[in-house]
């Protein structure tokens, strides 16, 4: 238990599963009162506020499309106006899109980037502006993955906006270090959740030989990482990136995919 968490007021987006329900709990647990934000999926949303209350803690949830900036501009006024502030975002909110580049066109990457790196840009400057407006000592902790510094065929948008995530956090880590708000990134590897579950068992032996630590991840060892770096322990912490992957990049390699055959070239320009 970090003591100095306890009464923090915590936005967590994406937290109706997966990772960002990890998170919501684990600060729930710490004490925290916090707002699980969702997209659609308001089941989802409603078994994290339950588990948080039934463990005791205080959550409420608000639903917001991040890819519009009123609803941004909504959701962290909603927290404000009912906690009257926020001390840690958790920008976790995120979408992986599979296509070859040649395959993938606009709106692929448009899709990727909105929410993987324009939405936590557009949070991260609204509750930024707040913290200093109130002389909070607030932390913004961004979801990235080792996808940023291991290329894997497929993903060039999930990639890049991901990559672009380490490089803007280090940016605003610098330019907010004087209000004493820190920014960094936690960058898990090979965690299975709900939608992937099924898939990545049914690899695992494919998979195991490129983790050395011979398991996959698991949504705890990351919501654990997510809750130190926000605490009083970790304030000399500020613009890096944790890796949290079991070794995975370490070893410096991974399961290759096949390569789908590349289409005819166009007719040359005459």
């Amino acid at each position: 238990m970090y003591e100095d968490l306890i009464g923090k007021r915590v936005l967590v987006t994406g937290a109706s599963g997966g990772l960002g329900a990890a998170i919501a709990k684990a600060f729930g647990g710490q004490g925290c009162r916090v707002l699980v934000h969702y997209r659609t999926r308001e089941q989802g949303a409603d078994q994290t506020v339950r588990a948080i209350q039934q463990a005791g803690g205080s959550a409420l949830q608000y639903p917001a499309d991040l890819r519009s900036e009123k609803a941004i501009e909504k959701l962290v006024n909603f927290i404000i106006e009912t906690w009257n502030g926020i001390d840690v975002l958790v920008n976790n909110a995120g979408i992986v899109l599979k296509a070859s580049v040649l395959d993938a066109g606009a709106v692929y990457w448009d899709d990727s980037l909105n929410v993987n790196l324009r939405a936590p840009y557009l949070l991260s400057r609204q509750v930024a502006n707040q913290m200093i407006k109130e002389g909070i000592e607030g932390v913004i902790l961004n979801n990235s993955s080792i996808h940023a510094t291991k290329s894997v065929q497929y993903f060039s948008a999930y990639a890049a906006s991901k990559a672009g995530l380490e490089a803007m956090s280090r940016v605003m880590a610098l330019e907010w270090a004087p209000y004493n708000i820190r920014v960094n990134c936690i960058a898990p590897g090979v965690v299975p959740i709900e939608r992937t579950q099924e898939t990545l068992q049914a690899q695992k032996d494919n998979w195991m030989p490129h983790i050395p630590a011979g398991r996959f991840g698991r949504p705890q060892d990351i919501a654990e990482m997510a809750v130190y770096l926000c605490s009083k322990t970790a304030d000399w912490i500020t613009g890096q990136s944790f890796v949290v992957d079991g070794g995975m990049l370490a070893r410096m390699d991974m399961p290759r995919r096949p390569q789908p055959p590349l289409p005819p070239l166009p007719d040359p320009i005459t």
